[in-house]
């Protein structure tokens, strides 16, 4: 924890005292997860969400911004696993990666130490993030050489020692949060020589965090976290392939965070521990250690879902104007544009599953996501798959 104080000062950032309080994993008793209440699991969950995901600034955050191609001229969006102009993808409208101002760079020959500091604002549809951001580059070849020009000499890194560290604040529809985190990544095996690109390091954070719940209730917390990797590997084709870095990541984290509630003056706190595991799809699955009940993150966006928030129905009707879908149970589903759209049977877009039910075709809607706080009656997506109903899939 002490390192864990130096680095965030060294960052400049504003930690209170209370925080590096924190108790270390070595402290953490063996009772439920210090009698955690399903407020505090949701709290901690939402914030493991933001800590991890590329769009809120989190650990995939700053392994693409490592992996992407940096110079005097601007802040490239093509990784250096991706061919040259497979750059360009939709998301990032909400990790602004591509969009930066107030961009510096600066070179140290001596270190072979590239540092850059930019901002990043992003304004979607029900979207909000503001970011202050500095990271510092050691790009080195097979024979440990640094190289000076990355962008050019792209095919030539081999490894890279790669830190961030970042403070912002991000809104969305429910929640919104002001946050400080820190990433120091070694990365190796970028060549052609191997498939499978291996790292490690750590993540530091501190913020604060306000959400809702699904029964409509607010809550706050402040917290701090910390990750650590291990044994993670990107297989390197399936990010070529995908276009997309959470895709290809398999491995597992380990954290620890603690939380912290103040109800009128009395502070309490609750440390947190559990395992993070990845297996390639885009998610991640967060366990809470001694908690039999698992949650499952969306990589991109920070959403975390679990069994309870999953909702299956026919499919009554389809509005492609304001894009949403009402189910048998009138259960009417928001697509954002950040829900994930899966088509079997040849349901690939709405207006698919409009046609198929203009031609009195029965549609099944799986989705995951969560009930709107403020309407028990809506559910927004994270990700909805449409098929036929099984007796359907047996006939063909």
């Amino acid at each position: 924890m002490k390192a864990f104080k130096k680095l965030l000062k060294a960052a400049g950032y504003i930690v209170p005292v209370f925080l590096i309080s924190a108790c270390t994993l070595g402290d953490v008793s063996d009772d439920l997860n210090n009698e955690l209440t399903p407020e505090d699991i949701e709290a901690a969950s939402q914030i493991m969400g933001q800590a991890l995901s590329d769009d809120n600034e989190g650990v995939f955050s700053s392994l693409n911004d490592a992996l992407a191609t940096v110079s005097i001229d601007g802040f490239g969006t093509s990784s250096t696993l991706a061919k040259d102009g497979d750059g360009d993808n939709d998301d990032d409208e909400y990790s602004g990666r591509g969009n930066e101002s107030n961009f510096q760079y600066d070179y140290d020959p001596e270190t072979g130490t590239h540092s850059i500091s930019f901002d990043r604002q992003v304004n979607a549809p029900n979207f909000e993030k503001n970011l202050s951001a500095v990271l510092t580059y050691i790009f080195t070849d097979i024979e440990g050489a640094f190289i000076q020009q990355p962008r050019m000499n792209k095919e030539s890194i081999e490894n890279i020692d790669f830190t961030a560290s970042k403070t912002g604040d991000m809104s969305n529809r429910f929640r919104h949060s002001n946050f400080s985190r820190a990433d120091t990544f070694s990365i190796k095996g970028l060549s052609t020589a191997a498939s499978v690109l291996s790292f490690d390091g750590k993540h530091y954070g501190n913020g604060s965090f306000t959400g809702v719940r699904a029964n409509g209730d607010t809550f706050e917390r402040s917290y701090v976290n910390e990750i650590s990797f291990l044994d993670i590997e990107i297989n390197k084709d399936t990010v070529a392939q995908n276009g997309s870095l959470e895709q290809g990541v398999n491995g597992t984290l380990t954290y620890e965070m603690s939380i912290y509630k103040n109800n009128n003056g009395d502070e309490s706190t609750k440390t947190i521990t559990g395992t993070i595991v990845m297996d390639g799809d885009g998610t991640a699955l967060l366990r809470f250690r001694n908690l039999s009940k698992q949650f499952r993150v969306n990589l991109s966006s920070g959403f975390v879902t679990d069994d309870d928030d999953e909702l299956e129905a026919s499919v009554n009707s389809v509005d492609l104007d304001n894009e949403t879908v009402t189910l048998d149970n009138d259960i009417i589903v928001i697509i954002t544009p950040r829900t994930e759209i899966e088509g079997d049977d040849g349901f690939e877009t709405l207006e698919d599953v409009a046609l198929a039910l203009e031609s009195g075709v029965t549609v099944i809607a799986e989705a995951e996501g969560y009930i709107n706080p403020q309407n028990q009656l809506e559910f927004i997506a994270d990700e909805i798959e449409f098929e036929l109903p099984d007796d359907d899939n047996e006939e063909d």
